[in-house]
C-alpha cells in the first residue's frame, strides 16, 4: 500500500523529535539528491532490495535492514535489480537531533541489520496511524514513536539484542511455526516445546531476539497480513479478521487500532 503523509507547520514545533513526513511505497523510484535533504531520513526495506550511495560508499539495503541519511548529505538510491523495491520511510528534524545522530553514529555510511523487522514495522505503523489522524496533538504523540524507531536502530547496531548461534537455532522452529500458522490458535506451550526449552526461558530468548513478547509478535504479523488484505482486496473487515486469526470483529478492530494506530475501516479509506 502506497501512502505519504506530511504534517502541517512542523517547522514551528519545538520538540527533540519531529516527524516531518512518513510513508511507504511498493516500488521506490530511482532517487538522486545532489544536495541531500533539509531534513533527516530513516528508511527500511520491506520487500526487494535497494542500493544506497552516500558518503562515497555504495551498499545494499535488503529486507531486514535500515539506514538513516543525515540532512544536507548528497545521496542516491535505487532498486538493486530493477524490480520493485518496497520501502518505508520517515523524514524528521528536531531540537538537538543532529547531536543525537552524531552520538549514535548514524552518518549514512552504512546500513543497520535490524534485530527485529516486525518490531520496527510495528512502531512505524503506529506512528503513521497517529500522523494520519491529523489531530492537533499528533506531532507530539508521533515524537515519542520516532524516538523509539531511532533507538531501535541503535540497539540493533550496537548488538544489544544479538543472540549466540545456539539460541538462534533454538528459536528457529518456533519462528517458522508462527510464520506458517499465525492465523491459528498458537499456544506458548507448543512454541516452547518446539524450541525444547521451558516456557519462561523461551519467553526470555524470544524477547531478546525480537524485542517483543511471543503473542505481541504473533499479533504484529496478523495485523501486517490484515493490512495487505485491506489494501488489495475488497473482503469485508470481519472476513479479513477471521482470515488472520480473529473470529470476533470487535476484538480484531481493537487489536488493529493498537498496532496500526487507526481502525481497519479508516486504514482502508486512507
Amino acid at each position: 500500500m502506497n501512502f505519504a503523509e506530511y504534517p502541517y507547520n512542523t517547522e514551528e514545533v519545538r520538540l527533540p523529535y519531529v516527524v516531518c513526513g512518513i510513508g511507504t511505497t511498493d516500488s521506490q523510484e530511482h532517487m538522486i539528491r545532489e544536495q541531500g535533504m533539509c531534513v533527516h531520513q530513516l528508511m527500511f526495506t520491506v520487500s526487494g532490495c535497494g542500493i544506497i550511495r552516500c558518503r562515497d560508499r555504495e551498499y545494499s539495503l535488503p529486507v531486514g535492514t535500515a539506514v538513516i541519511l543525515p540532512r544536507d548529505i548528497p545521496h542516491e538510491y535505487f532498486s538493486a535489480d530493477g524490480s520493485d523495491w518496497g520501502l518505508s520511510w520517515v523524514i524528521f528534524s528536531g531540537e538537538g537531533i543532529d547531536g543525537v545522530l552524531d552520538y549514535y553514529g548514524f552518518d549514512g555510511s552504512a546500513p543497520v541489520k535490524l534485530s527485529s523487522l516486525i518490531l520496527l514495522e510495528d512502531i512505524f505503523h503506529r506512528c503513521s496511524g497517529v500522523i494520519r489522524t491529523k489531530d492537533k496533538l499528533c506531532i507530539h504523540r508521533a515524537s515519542s514513536l520516532l524516538c523509539e524507531m531511532i533507538n531501535e536502530l541503535y540497539f540493533s547496531a550496537s548488538g544489544d539484542r544479538e543472540e549466540n548461534d545456539e539460541n538462534k537455532d533454538i528459536l528457529t522452529p518456533a519462528m517458522e511455526h508462527i510464520d506458517k500458522n499465525y492465523s491459528s490458535d498458537i499456544t506458548l506451550e507448543e512454541l516452547a516445546q518446539l524450541s525444547g526449552v521451558g516456557r519462561e526461558y523461551f519467553c526470555t530468548l524470544f524477547k531478546r531476539k525480537t524485542g517483543m513478547r511471543p503473542f505481541e509478535y504473533i499479533a504484529a504479523i496478523r495485523i501486517r497480513e490484515a493490512k495487505k488484505l485491506l489494501a488489495y482486496t475488497e473482503l469485508p473487515v470481519a472476513e479479513i479478521g477471521r482470515r488472520v486469526g480473529y473470529e470476533d470483529k470487535s476484538y480484531f478492530g481493537h487489536v488493529f487500532k493498537r498496532y496500526a494506530g487507526m481502525p481497519p475501516t479508516a486504514f482502508r479509506g486512507g
